[in-house]
């Protein structure tokens, strides 16, 4: 299986093979997307983003592959749902019905699917809690056609949140902290998922990414005769001659903090209805992860320690395995579809 991200500034693709000892990789790599080709998670231009993802699966010599894929965005909505305990039976008939009250579209337009969550097969249990997951249908196809398009087979299309967590657990079984919090920082979007003791409860995709800083650096410093190419060298740290880092970091921290506000709205939003008080980790990932200040706002907003995600930390590498050397932290997506198997809910 191919574990296939596809962002707005790049595709990613990771195979692994689960053996007795664990996982292994066994490919990793990516290509990038052109500026606009994909827009709010769909693809704008279809035939450049398939032509992308061939391009990045032929490299890794994955030519007849079978691919998990993920959606993000307004076409996806992730609602908690409590219901009164009841049977697997009654539960698949109440889902449709409960759909209606929390779904913003018509039930004939979305893929509605749910998990229990929280808990064992306690049968004095008088409550389920519930994670109801609606997808727009035409999003599928969207994503389903690119993959196609690319002369590949989609076998599983799963929510990007949950392959975020999937790929977290997997890496680290240790930990059951009463609360994570796990920030993947794209280039347009965030992707924000709440673990409770190692399982997710809420999940929210933030229209605020890594090109907040690019636009900050445009708007704030433009005028001084910034352009676009010199804006972009500068998040890399190639200052111009008549530029102070000090000058750019400060811009570079105020858009983080903009960013920092949003996951602060996010866990606020969660904890008014769920009895926790204190945040037990974040976890960083994401291409852009590195922004300046992200790492030091988000410890002083949450008085929590702040780790980076390392998605490989439980995937041994081998000389044979094909593609990049040093897949970091914007795989971590990538690595939870990779762990998927055909015919998963």
């Amino acid at each position: 299986m191919v574990g296939l991200d596809i962002g707005s500034s790049a595709v990613k693709a990771v195979v692994l093979r689960r053996g007795r000892g664990g996982w292994a990789l066994v490919a990793a790599g990516e290509a990038p997307v052109p500026e606009g080709s994909l827009q709010d998670g769909a693809a704008a231009e279809p035939t450049v983003v398939s032509e992308a993802v061939s391009g990045l699966l032929d490299s890794l010599r994955l030519k007849r592959a079978r691919v998990a894929a993920a959606l993000s965005g307004h076409a996806v909505i992730v609602k908690r749902l409590s219901l009164p305990a009841m049977s697997q039976a009654e539960l698949n008939e109440a889902i449709p019905w409960e759909a209606e009250q929390y779904i913003p579209f018509d039930l004939s337009e979305v893929q509605l699917d749910y998990q229990v969550v929280g808990g064992d097969d306690d049968a004095t249990k008088t409550s389920l809690d519930v994670l109801l997951v609606a997808a727009k249908r035409d999003r599928i196809d969207d994503r389903a056609a690119v993959i196609t398009q690319a002369g590949r087979t989609p076998v599983v299309l799963d929510i990007e949140a949950f392959a975020l967590a999937n790929a977290y657990r997997m890496n680290y079984p240790e930990r059951t902290d009463a609360l994570t919090v796990l920030v993947h920082v794209g280039r347009g979007v965030t992707i924000v998922c709440l673990l409770e003791n190692g399982e997710p409860v809420f999940t929210r995709d933030i229209s605020i990414g890594g090109q907040i800083h690019l636009e900050s650096v445009l708007r704030e410093l433009g005028p001084s005769g910034i352009d676009d190419l010199t804006a972009r060298r500068m998040l890399h740290g190639q200052m111009p001659p008549d530029m102070s880092a000090d000058q750019v970091a400060a811009v570079l921290r105020e858009a983080s903090a903009q960013l920092v506000l949003e996951i602060r709205k996010t866990v606020d939003f969660y904890r008014a209805t769920a009895p926790i008080e204190k945040i037990s980790r974040i976890v960083l990932s994401g291409g852009a992860y590195q922004a300046v200040g992200l790492v030091d706002l988000l410890a002083g907003e949450f008085d929590a320690p702040v780790d980076v995600f390392d998605p490989f930390r439980r995937v041994t590498r081998s000389s044979r395995t094909l593609g990049v050397e040093a897949p970091g932290p914007s795989y971590a997506v990538a690595v939870g579809l990779a762990m998927r198997q055909e015919g998963d809910r």
